[in-house]
């Protein structure tokens, strides 16, 4: 199972370089995080079985999963579902996407409800590691604001919930400002270190969750 989970993981990062360039390049459009989501799940699905190489082994993509975490329920973007003769593991990778105008031609706003939602997202990937059978999540984060990623300077205290370029999270975290009028409470175990890569005025990240 170990073998074939490394080739999952490789081929989610071919697909990554690959969607990040794509859309750098105007072959892809995305407007919003459920366009980022499907169209980086039909990349996965036709690439997928290149890392079957056994009959027992056997790869599911699945869309808006729910998984059942402290009493409630969440919706994950997406989850690979990896099975190897009788044995089952799953892989969640929750996305998210900042596009400075919306397809409407409108300025979207809410930078700060983003910054903090991806640290949400990272809280969330650690509670799906800590289940039985799940394995350590991946988050995946594209943005069109350059000034989000290399800011010149950090007014606001949406910052606490810094994602540019270079930041870090350093041991266990507890994110409590409250973001748009709402209390937050956001607590986050692993270390992470937020490096973005630039295609054509876009700007991608891909963390792995660990504790």
């Amino acid at each position: 199972m170990d073998n074939l989970v490394k080739r999952v993981n490789a081929i989610i990062e071919v697909c990554w370089e690959s969607f990040s360039a794509k859309i750098g390049c105007g072959l892809i459009d995305i407007n919003k995080e459920a366009s980022m989501q499907l169209n980086f799940a039909y990349l996965l699905k036709n690439t997928i079985d290149l890392v079957i190489h056994h009959e027992d082994e056997k790869i599911t993509i699945e869309l808006e999963t729910t998984i059942p975490i402290n009493g409630r329920t969440k919706e994950c973007d997406i989850v690979i579902k990896i099975e190897k003769a009788d044995t089952i593991c799953y892989l969640p990778i929750e996305m998210k996407c900042y596009k400075q105008f919306a397809s409407s031609g409108g300025k979207r706003g809410a930078l700060d409800i983003f910054f903090k939602d991806v640290h949400a997202d990272i809280e969330l990937l650690e509670s799906y590691s800590k289940k039985e059978n799940f394995l350590t999540g991946i988050m995946l984060v594209m943005t069109d604001f350059r000034r989000a990623i290399f800011p010149e300077k950090k007014n606001g205290k949406f910052w606490d919930y810094d994602i540019s370029h270079g930041s870090e999270i350093i041991g266990t975290a507890i994110k409590n400002t409250a973001i748009g009028g709402y209390a937050v409470n956001i607590k986050i175990d692993g270390n992470y270190s937020f490096n973005w890569k630039e295609y054509n005025n876009f700007y991608f990240l891909k963390l792995e969750t660990n504790l």
